[in-house]
């Protein structure tokens, strides 16, 4: 992953990163998962921190951030607060589902700004903390993508200098490449919509093999091919749902980098095309899982972690429709 670069996956190219395409970037999202859900995890939500920094002064990315051993890790959830401080910022705060706490260079959360009594503001600011100032608590316990590591992190009275702050803005960016500045809901549905379908193609071909494995054994009952035919079809679904969702991506990226601003029915095309694909993917998993076997369950499988991985992974706010 460092000698890959794979964590620069968001980092502008003036800065030497890896920013591409959103396309090619859900590509590179949709096979690491399918190789390891919890390698997917990871990528997506550490290098979508990254995609977070693009207010971020030039000079403090360039020596910080934009190293192909740097692991960014954080919530933009704004659990914490911040007093400002001579020269900074006085942080606390609790943030929950931190991936990559474990492997992180830096930490970045956010926190509302507390100017004082009678203070009625609600600013919102990013910061970037060092790892000697974070606590992680090891508290994640889910039972899917277990080595993200997504645990609980707490700051405690840390005092962040100037520089390492910005304002949160999820629009506009101080770097030009097109893809920081694609609407972030809709990149962000799009990144773990990338994942939920990368782990589900690792169930298909998982729940191949396992249907292979008893092929002699299941063949005198005729449940091979009932099962293989359930596989098939699944497989199809699976990869009807990834063409649609190829299509609307491309061609809302396309209008997007003709510079202009997507409409609202596309923003909505693309909610639903990610929700989607989420929901199809978790289908196409359950329409298998119960005819291939107590093997299934037994948790030291890889067809049941990927299981796992997948409904943890599905389980996403952002991808799960609510419209139902």
């Amino acid at each position: 992953m460092y000698r890959q670069s794979s964590f620069q996956l968001l980092v502008p190219k003036q800065l030497g990163g890896r920013i591409s395409t959103l396309p090619e970037t859900l590509k590179i999202y949709e096979h690491a998962s399918f190789i390891d859900g919890n390698l997917g995890w990871l990528l997506t939500v550490c290098t979508g921190n990254m995609y977070l920094l693009k207010s971020l002064k030039e000079d403090i990315y360039k020596k910080y951030i934009a190293n192909d051993d740097t692991v960014l890790s954080g919530s933009g959830f704004p659990t914490g607060s911040a007093k400002p401080v001579p020269g900074g910022y006085q942080v606390n705060g609790e943030w929950k589902y931190c991936s990559g706490s474990s492997i992180a260079s830096y930490f970045m959360m956010n926190a509302k700004v507390d100017n004082g009594e009678g203070d009625t503001s609600t600013e919102i600011r990013s910061f970037i903390f060092e790892k000697d100032q974070v606590k992680v608590m090891g508290d994640w316990n889910a039972f899917g993508l277990k080595a993200t590591n997504s645990h609980t992190i707490i700051v405690e009275d840390a005092f962040v200098k100037d520089e390492w702050t910005m304002a949160f803005h999820l629009s506009g960016s101080n770097y030009e490449d097109p893809l920081l500045r694609y609407p972030f809901f809709q990149f962000a549905k799009s990144q773990f919509a990338s994942v939920s379908l990368g782990i589900a193609r690792r169930f298909i071909v998982e729940s191949k093999k396992l249907a292979d494995q008893f092929k002699g054994e299941w063949e005198i009952s005729n449940r091979y091919d009932f099962v293989r035919n359930k596989i098939q079809a699944a497989e199809k679904r699976l990869t009807d749902t990834k063409s649609s969702f190829d299509r609307v991506i491309s061609r809302t990226w396309n209008l997007h980098i003709q510079g202009d601003e997507l409409p609202e029915d596309h923003l909505k095309e693309v909610n639903h095309v990610c929700e989607n694909a989420a929901k199809e993917a978790l289908k196409s998993a359950q329409s298998i899982y119960n005819y291939l076997g107590i093997t299934a369950v037994l948790e030291n499988t890889v067809i049941n972690k990927t299981y796992r991985d997948l409904h943890t992974a599905c389980q996403h706010g952002l991808i799960v429709s609510f419209r139902d």
